[in-house]
């Protein structure tokens, strides 16, 4: 005849798992050494910090989604354009439309232009007609380009809430650089003026 197991107590028979699903009471380390089994704490009297890395978790997701702020976190707010700033550059923008409208002409028959002011000053016969005619085109249409970009420019710069008037403002004074330079190309390439140069010389 087998010995039998003396009637169980305090769930010494039962697993861990058992013992931690039925248990009604915490067990101390000094009790759960007597047991042989590790200390159980019941869920509602762990610490607090045990009880709370949902909320933590929570927390960090939250913090990497899109269009949310933490409590606390530094907010930066847009930039908006001041008023002055968006009049100043809308006007120089039209100043330069209507430069560009009226040296138009000028620039596509930059050897009309030219020789008047040639025999104003003494000088006659002017022969670069080829290359005057294709300085005033590449002086027109690089002075279109610069509006046009101090356009997209300034539009941008505006949204972006940053000072934006001297965009147009730079964009105007190269316009004018290029129209001294192809027109001093134009007119530093024929004989007749680069003679009276000679002459005016000590």
């Amino acid at each position: 005849m087998s010995e039998s197991r003396p009637r169980p107590q305090f769930g010494e028979y039962a697993s861990p798992e058992e013992q931690r699903a039925r248990i009604a009471e915490p067990i101390d380390e000094q009790r759960a050494e007597e047991l042989g089994i590790a200390p159980v704490v019941p869920v509602d009297r762990q610490p607090r910090q045990q009880q709370e890395p949902t909320l933590r978790e929570q927390t960090r997701e939250q913090a990497h989604e899109p269009g949310v702020v933490q409590p606390g976190a530094p907010t930066v707010a847009a930039r908006r354009p001041v008023a002055g700033d968006r009049i100043a550059t809308s006007i120089l923008l039209g100043l330069g439309l209507v430069g560009l409208i009226v040296t138009m002409p000028g620039l596509l028959d930059l050897p009309g232009l030219i020789r008047p002011a040639l025999v104003q000053m003494g000088v006659s016969g002017y022969s670069s007609d080829g290359l005057a005619s294709a300085m005033g085109i590449l002086a027109l249409g690089l002075q279109i380009a610069l509006w046009v970009g101090a356009i997209i420019l300034s539009s941008r710069s505006l949204r972006a809430g940053r000072l934006t008037f001297w965009i147009p403002l730079v964009a105007g004074v190269a316009a004018n650089l290029v129209v001294v330079i192809c027109l001093a190309v134009a007119m530093g390439a024929d004989p007749a003026f680069m003679e009276y140069v000679r002459s005016q010389q000590p």
